[in-house]
């Protein structure tokens, strides 16, 4: 009962980034490169790794065509109709996964203030790698799940001296972040979305070289970031 209202909640939040957000553009940032923090924690397994969501194919609203034979062609859905569709189908997804007993990622009962600054920090860190993002994300969770940090994501985001990005992260609204990356934290958080596969990595940088960092050994390199486990 306790998955399956997790589930319906899952769905929900996705339904509302996807309506409310869906006009949003993707942040656009002119500012120094930053330097990448220590971040580390515990995580289940979840496996499949997708490319990007793309907004792109959303329908236009000012674009009309008459359906035929009574039926709404694809060109005619609202953005709104569109994400209560998807959103529809997100839910079936998830409940057949339940029963089915598969893994459903992150056991954590976020809001969606803490998504918006998780997307906008996750987007900073790891600019232009989808793979990096992914894994940036799963390092926050993880940090969440372990005792060794605070409970929350706005806890682990905001421990001092960690994610040199928090500060212009906390600035952004919702309508100033992107829905992609809203929807790729929704996703790492259900199990949909997953790079590492390790709760132990707890800890990334930019890339240096170094097979070690602050007692963690090196796990793999994403792009230009390094991340360490435990």
């Amino acid at each position: 009962m306790k998955n399956l209202k997790r589930v319906l909640f899952m769905a929900t939040a996705m339904a509302y980034a996807a309506a409310v957000l869906s006009f949003t553009e993707p942040i656009v940032v002119h500012a120094q490169e930053n330097e990448t923090q220590d971040v580390t924690t515990d995580v289940t397994d979840v496996t499949e790794n997708t490319s990007e969501s793309d907004n792109s194919n959303a329908p236009d609203p000012a674009q009309t065509s008459e359906a035929q034979g009574g039926e709404v062609s694809s060109q005619d859905q609202t953005p709104e109709d569109a994400a209560a569709q998807q959103a529809a189908q997100d839910l079936a997804a998830a409940q057949a996964a339940l029963v089915a007993g598969d893994p459903i990622g992150y056991d954590y009962e976020f809001t969606m203030e803490e998504i918006v600054l998780m997307a906008n920090v996750v987007y900073r860190e790891a600019r232009g790698s989808f793979n990096g993002q992914v894994a940036v994300a799963e390092v926050i969770m993880n940090r969440v799940k372990s005792p060794a940090y605070p409970n929350t994501i706005k806890g682990v985001l905001s421990q001092k001296n960690q994610f040199s990005t928090y500060s212009w992260a906390s600035s952004r609204t919702a309508e100033e972040t992107s829905t992609d990356m809203i929807n790729l934290c929704l996703k790492v958080l259900s199990g949909e979305y997953s790079y590492l596969n390790n709760a132990n990595v707890l800890s990334f940088k930019r890339n240096d070289g170094s097979q070690t960092f602050y007692g963690k050994t090196l796990y793999t390199v994403v792009d230009n970031q390094a991340f360490y486990s435990i």
